[in-house]
C-alpha cells in the first residue's frame, strides 16, 4: 500500500512552475535587405553658384582663396560627437529592426511575439520570470471540484537565456527556482474529503484481519462497525504501519482515533524546500516562414539538476527526479488584427528517479524502518515495497496552449507598444509507478489565461525589451489534489552581438 503523503506533499516545482515551455516566444528576421543606392547626380542641372562672402585678412585670419573651404571655427564648450555613441545606435537600430521587421503584417502588429518565431542571428535574449501561486481548490478523479482543505502559497523564479544561432535557430536554457513554498492543512475539512476516507479505509483493511484473528470481532463487517462506534482495546496494541513502522495505540483510545491521528500525521505540511528546478536545454528550427503563417519544431532536454532523491515528502521537492527528452511544435497564423498561436509539447522520461521512502509517522524525515520484513505478532504490516524507491513514468507527459492575441495599436497609435492575450492551458502527466505499484495517479489539469503586454519594439525609438503580465486561473483536471491559480510577470530584454 502506498501512503498518502506521497499524492499531498510531492508538490514541488510541478505546481510552482509548471514546465517551461522550450523555446518559447522567439522571433524570426527577415533576410536582410541590400542598400538602396543613392541616386545619381543630374548632368543636366547646374549648381547655383553663390558668390564668397567678402573676407578681410589679417595676421591671424587670412583670406581663404577662392574654392577653398575654411575649416570650421569649434565654438567653446561644444562637444565633437563620439564615434563610440555613434556605432552604439547603430548598432541599436540593427538590432530593433530585425526583431521588429517579422513580428507582424504591418506596423500596427509590432507589439505581438508570434510563438513560433526564431532570434535574428547573433541576437540574445535574456527572459526573467516571477511566478506566484496560491489556491486550495483541486480535482478529484472525476473531475469534479473540491476543496481538501490544503492551501498552497509559492514563489517561483525562471531565468531564460536564449541566442539566435542562425536566422532559423535558436538555442535556449531555462533554469526554474523555487525561494517559497508553504502549504497548509484544514484538517476538518481533509477528514470531510475522498482522499481521507480512501485512506482511511486503507488503514482499516490492515487491522480488521489481526482483531478477527485475535477474536475481537466475529468478522470484518462486524470489526469495522465497532471500530466506527468506538471500539478500543483494553491494553495499548503496536500496529505496523505499512512503511514498516510501530505505532502504538493507548490503552482504551478508540481506534478510529488512533487512525485518524495517523493519516493527519502523514500529511502534516511543512516549509517545502526552496532551490534550483530541473534545467532545460533546448533547439528551435523555423522549418516555414511566411506572412501569414510560421512553423517551428524543438527538440530539448531536461536534467534532474534540482533536489528530490532524498529529500522527505513533507518538504515537497523542487526536482522530478527524471532526466527526459521532448519535442516541441510550435505555429503562428497571423490574421491581421489578431494572431492565433498553438503550442505543443510532448516529453518522455529516459530514466527512472531515485528516490528514498518518507517516514509515515515523522514525514518531515525518511524512512528508518523495514517495509519487507513483516513482523506476525503485531497487528497490521508492512507493505512489502522497498525504502530505496525507482520511480518510473508510465507514458508520456503532454503539455500546451492555445492563444489569441491582439495589438492595441489597431484601436488608436496611443496603445501602439500594447497588446492583449487570451489562452486556453492544458498539461497530462501519466501514471507514476515504483518498482510495479502506483505510485501517482494520471493526472490533469486544464487553466485559462489572460494577458497584457508592453512592448518597447513599437516605440518610436524602439527600445529592446518588454513586459508582460498574466493570470493564470484553474477550470479543470482529474486528480490534481491541488490546482492553484497564479500570477507571472515578465521582464525581457534583447542585445545583437
Amino acid at each position: 500500500m502506498r501512503s498518502y503523503q506521497g499524492i499531498v506533499l510531492s508538490l514541488g516545482l510541478s505546481i510552482l512552475i509548471p514546465y517551461p515551455k522550450a523555446l518559447s516566444q522567439e522571433e524570426t528576421a527577415p533576410p536582410e535587405s541590400a542598400p538602396t543606392p543613392s541616386s545619381p547626380p543630374n548632368a543636366n542641372s547646374t549648381p547655383a553658384q553663390v558668390p564668397p562672402t567678402p573676407q578681410s585678412a589679417t595676421p591671424l585670419t587670412p583670406a581663404p582663396s577662392s574654392g577653398v573651404k575654411s575649416p570650421a571655427p569649434k565654438t567653446p564648450g561644444s562637444k565633437v560627437p563620439s564615434k563610440t555613441k555613434s556605432r552604439k545606435k547603430a548598432k541599436k537600430k540593427i538590432l530593433t529592426d530585425s526583431l521588429q521587421n517579422k513580428r507582424g503584417t504591418s506596423e500596427l502588429d509590432a507589439a505581438i511575439v508570434g510563438e513560433a518565431q526564431t532570434l535574428p542571428k547573433n541576437v540574445f535574449r535574456a527572459r526573467y520570470i516571477l511566478k506566484t501561486v496560491e489556491g486550495s481548490k483541486g480535482y478529484d478523479s472525476a473531475g469534479k471540484e473540491e476543496d481538501l482543505g490544503a492551501t498552497l502559497s509559492a514563489v517561483g523564479h525562471a531565468l531564460t537565456l536564449e541566442y539566435g544561432i542562425t536566422d532559423r535557430i535558436t538555442l535556449q536554457i531555462v533554469a526554474p527556482y523555487t525561494s517559497s513554498n508553504e502549504l497548509v492543512i484544514n484538517a476538518n475539512k481533509f477528514k470531510q474529503s475522498k482522499v481521507y476516507e480512501e485512506q482511511y479505509s486503507k488503514f482499516m483493511d490492515e487491522v480488521i484481519p489481526a482483531l478477527v484473528q485475535r477474536r475481537v470481532c466475529v468478522d470484518a463487517a462486524a470489526c469495522r462497525i465497532a471500530i466506527d462506534s468506538g471500539l478500543a482495546l483494553a491494553t495499548a496494541t503496536p500496529v505496523e504501519l505499512p512503511s514498516g513502522e510501530t505505532a502504538t495505540v493507548g490503552a482504551n483510545v478508540p481506534i478510529r482515533d488512533a487512525i485518524n491521528s495517523i493519516i493527519l500525521k502523514s500529511v502534516e505540511p511543512t516549509g517545502g524546500k526552496a532551490g534550483l528546478g530541473d534545467v532545460q536545454v533546448g533547439l528551435g528550427y523555423n522549418v516555414y516562414n511566411s506572412p501569414r503563417n510560421v512553423l517551428t519544431i524543438g527538440l530539448g532536454m531536461r536534467f534532474p539538476s534540482g533536489l528530490f532523491s532524498n529529500v522527505a515528502n513533507a518538504y515537497r521537492a523542487p526536482g522530478a527526479g527524471f532526466m527526459t527528452g521532448g519535442i516541441l511544435f510550435r505555429y503562428d497564423l497571423r490574421l491581421t488584427p489578431v494572431v492565433f498561436s498553438l503550442s505543443h509539447q510532448a516529453e518522455y522520461s529516459l530514466n527512472k528517479a531515485k528516490r528514498t521512502r518518507s517516514s509515515l509517522l515523522s514525514p518531515n524525515f525518511l524512512n528508518g524502518d523495514d517495509p519487507t520484513n513483516d513482523d506476525p505478532t503485531v497487528v497490521g504490516s508492512g507493505d512489502g515495497i522497498p525504502n530505496e524507491m525507482m520511480i518510473e513514468r508510465k507514458g508520456i507527459y503532454h503539455e500546451g496552449f492555445a492563444r489569441l492575441s491582439y495589438a492595441l495599436g489597431h484601436m488608436t497609435s496611443y496603445l501602439k507598444p500594447f497588446a492583449v492575450y487570451g489562452y486556453y492551458n492544458y498539461s497530462v502527466d501519466p501514471e507514476y509507478h515504483n518498482l510495479g505499484h502506483l505510485y501517482k495517479k494520471k493526472q490533469e489539469l486544464y487553466t485559462a489565461s489572460y494577458a497584457v503586454s508592453a512592448d518597447g519594439l513599437a516605440l518610436t525609438p524602439m527600445f529592446p525589451a518588454s513586459f508582460t503580465y498574466r493570470r493564470d486561473v484553474a477550470i479543470g483536471g482529474r486528480n490534481a489534489f491541488l490546482a492553484p491559480d497564479s500570477h507571472l510577470f515578465y521582464f525581457t530584454g534583447y542585445y545583437k552581438f
